[in-house]
């Protein structure tokens, strides 16, 4: 069944009454709401991707209903956590910025298996999109605090086709299997323009060959200076990421990857990178830089496995 919506109407209230593989197209227009895809194979689709825009300002030290903070993981403005959903043609905002004033401000919570968001713009600045399953530890420490279907723990495989991510803190975090083609990652200037920032904080489990890989991404500074940006720092022990092709422009620090504050994860992290254009004699000695070969290699490996 095929739904079509305007910004009088509610995304929430539609999908209750949805079934399997429903559609719902969203005509252009501002949809000031904070919404739970929870039905297997829903396509929510925009009339187009800048005129569509799904809005919401939740953010960490947000006062909820209940009277705790609103955590990292409620932030967010859209939560996908049931399989096969589609998002095409249309922005997901968390409004809640600057990050020093509110903290972290999910756009999009992915926690479904199959997910696809093709031509979409996720916007916000620290935290702007979480790729689920959560990590163990927090699996454990946010039982009966978050409800169960934040809580499943289970993989997922998550494409971003032609996307627009932007962000500044770790704006792209989690344990997702995750493929992010041909997408413009676009890093936003802080309060302080001697303040890091960082592209990717992936948590992937121990077990898992691959992570992230961002293939013919743009990496856009439009933080206004130069090498105070990196590619990645690992979450959690294992993270893995890959940058593959992709076009660096000169916010990124020459070193790449930068160890994640007071831990030793630098040992266990995986990260590669190939690239024609971005010096890459700089990259630190605990993350792999690829041949053209190698990294041939790696893309298919990664796309074989994703498929499974």
């Amino acid at each position: 069944m095929t739904i079509k919506l305007t910004p009088n109407d509610s995304i929430n209230e539609t999908l209750k009454h949805c079934s399997k593989n429903d559609e719902i197209l969203l005509s252009n227009g501002i949809y000031n709401e904070k919404v739970l895809i929870n039905v297997d194979g829903i396509s929510l689709i925009g009339e187009s991707k800048n005129g569509v825009i799904i809005k919401n300002k939740d953010f960490f030290y947000k006062i909820m209903s209940d009277f705790n903070e609103c955590n990292t993981f409620r932030t967010y403005t859209v939560a996908v956590t049931a399989p096969n959903v589609k998002i095409k043609n249309l922005t997901i905002e968390n409004s809640s910025v600057p990050a020093e004033k509110y903290g972290q401000a999910v756009a999009l919570h992915a926690d479904g298996d199959n997910l696809l968001c093709d031509n979409v713009i996720l916007r916000s600045e620290q935290d702007t999109l979480f790729t689920g399953p959560l990590p163990e530890d927090l699996i454990i420490r946010h039982q009966g605090f978050l409800t169960k279907e934040f809580l499943n723990g289970k993989p997922t495989r998550q494409i971003y086709n032609n996307c627009e991510i932007s962000g500044n803190v770790d704006f792209i975090f989690g344990s997702a299997q995750a493929l992010f083609n041909e997408c413009d990652i676009i890093s936003v200037g802080r309060t302080s323009s001697k303040m890091e920032s960082y592209v990717s904080a992936p948590s992937h489990a121990k077990d898992m060959k691959f992570g992230y890989l961002f293939y013919k991404c743009n990496l856009i500074n439009k933080t206004n200076t130069k090498d105070t940006v990196y590619l990645s720092r690992p979450w959690r022990d294992y993270g893995t990421a890959a940058f593959i092709n992709c076009n660096i422009e000169n916010h990124i620090n020459p070193k790449g990857f930068i160890n994640w504050g007071g831990t030793e994860r630098f040992k266990t992290a995986r990260y590669f990178i190939y690239s024609d254009t971005f010096d890459t004699s700089k990259i630190v000695d605990w993350a792999k830089v690829l041949t053209k070969n190698e990294a041939k290699r790696y893309c298919n490996d990664f796309m074989d496995n994703l498929k499974k």
